[in-house]
């Protein structure tokens, strides 16, 4: 069984009050999944970075009093994913956070990743297809370098290997969108 995941990512978020207010725009969406990127109180020379899920909206998901945001002494970017090609079951939102937390552990490396936990994956093959928006819904076209959009690859993949018991993880990192009309 195969399960592929299409994010629609919006942002960067500077506040909560933003996500919030987003929400309440787009109430016909679900968003499931979250990403923040800032600095942890004293770091001066790098950022850390989390990524999380959740089944209520991810404002209130965000204001829980025992947060990681509440580690970040700057919070610099805040992007939020609705996965849009299924109805994600609690397990799908959890496979999905599992994928993109490997894959960031990866590139930014272990120091910079607040998740800890989140490190068993599924024994079936997922695929995630990362779709990058503005708050004004338009979809990106270049990503600024050095922003989660422009590290994070647009298309990831997660293979299990029955035989070996082994996972494996690959991506693409950037779409070519061609118009076909």
């Amino acid at each position: 069984m195969d399960k592929i995941y299409s994010v629609r990512w919006f942002g960067p978020f500077e506040t909560l009050e933003d996500i919030r207010h987003f929400e309440n725009e787009h109430k016909s969406m679900s968003f499931q999944l979250y990403i923040l990127n800032g600095y942890k109180p004293y770091a001066k020379l790098y950022d850390s970075y989390y990524c999380g899920q959740t089944q209520r909206s991810v404002y209130k998901r965000l204001t829980d009093p025992h947060h990681h945001i509440n580690e970040f002494r700057d919070v610099s970017a805040i992007w939020i994913g609705s996965i849009s090609n299924v109805e994600p079951s609690a397990g799908d939102i959890n496979v999905a956070e599992k994928i993109l937390t490997a894959q960031l552990r990866s590139i930014y490396g272990e120091k910079h990743m607040l998740n800890k936990i989140n490190t068993s994956f599924p024994k079936y093959n997922a695929y995630i297809v990362n779709i990058w928006h503005n708050p004004k819904e338009m979809r990106l076209q270049r990503y600024q370098r050095g922003t989660i959009p422009s590290d994070l690859p647009d298309v990831i993949g997660h293979e299990y290997e029955k035989l070996l018991d082994a996972h494996l993880l690959f991506s693409a990192s950037k779409i070519k969108w061609d118009n076909v009309e």
